[in-house]
């Protein structure tokens, strides 16, 4: 069977063809899980350079009410202000920001301090200006200071961008390629009365990881959020294998 129709098969959530797939080795599935995850990744990288691309910061910068950096307190009395950093998968909230970030991270500024962490899911007391490894000479920074430091290392952000893009997409098929081999151990026993094995095991979670990883690609590029996701995702995985393995069960 070729790679498209096991791809289709699993993408429509088919365990029952799945089922009836002859046993392969591990290293067709890892290939398998490596492609679609490298594939999703490369086209979530494209979009946010597209669309960080689009964003012209030097307008932003210029165009919005002054404010004042210091070790102390950031002063700023415009309206609440979002800043999406899409290729560090970050947002900037300035002010009393209501709307919800469509990033992963968050940095919160405030008058005090600021707040960093995933969407939704906040530290719960903001550390101090004080922290950040930005003052040395430079006792504050504003608008016009902010622009002049982004425009001289311009070129330094693009490279860390890049290797930051590459560090997620090898970290994402570390965490699938563990995650799916846990699956797999701890299936083990539910697929003996079958005669179903690890190695199996292993194909049908990297094959049943298709359809969560095409929703999250689709979400990530539309920004719409589903809380607790991350969750949804893996059990779906998890399904997956036991609808399977079911199915071979119902059929001997």
């Amino acid at each position: 069977m070729g790679i498209i129709e096991q791809f289709q098969q699993s993408l429509f959530y088919q365990w029952k063809a799945v089922g009836k797939w002859k046993p392969q080795s591990i290293w067709k599935s890892f290939f398998y899980l490596l492609c679609i995850v490298l594939i999703s990744s490369f086209i979530l990288s494209f979009a946010s350079f597209q669309k960080t691309s689009k964003l012209d910061y030097e307008a932003l910068l210029t165009e919005m009410e002054p404010f004042t950096l210091t070790q102390q307190g950031f002063a700023y009395d415009g309206e609440p202000l979002i800043v999406p950093i899409l290729v560090f998968d970050m947002t900037i909230m300035i002010g009393d920001v209501k709307e919800r970030a469509q990033t992963d991270y968050v940095i919160m500024l405030q008058d005090d301090g600021f707040k960093f962490g995933k969407n939704g899911l906040m530290s719960p007391s903001a550390t101090p200006y004080s922290s950040l490894p930005i003052w040395g000479e430079q006792e504050h920074y504003t608008n016009a200071d902010v622009l002049r430091l982004l425009q001289d290392n311009e070129s330094q952000l693009k490279q860390l961008a890049f290797f930051y893009q590459y560090a997620k997409a090898f970290l994402q098929v570390l965490i699938s390629v563990a995650l799916i081999f846990i699956i797999a151990l701890v299936s083990i026993p539910f697929g003996r009365g079958v005669g179903v094995g690890f190695q199996q095991l292993w194909m049908f979670a990297a094959y049943g990881l298709t359809l969560p990883l095409a929703v999250k690609t689709i979400l990530k590029l539309t920004g719409f959020f589903i809380p607790y996701f991350t969750m949804i995702y893996w059990f779906s995985v998890i399904i997956f294998v036991f609808l399977t393995v079911n199915t071979l069960k119902r059929s001997s």
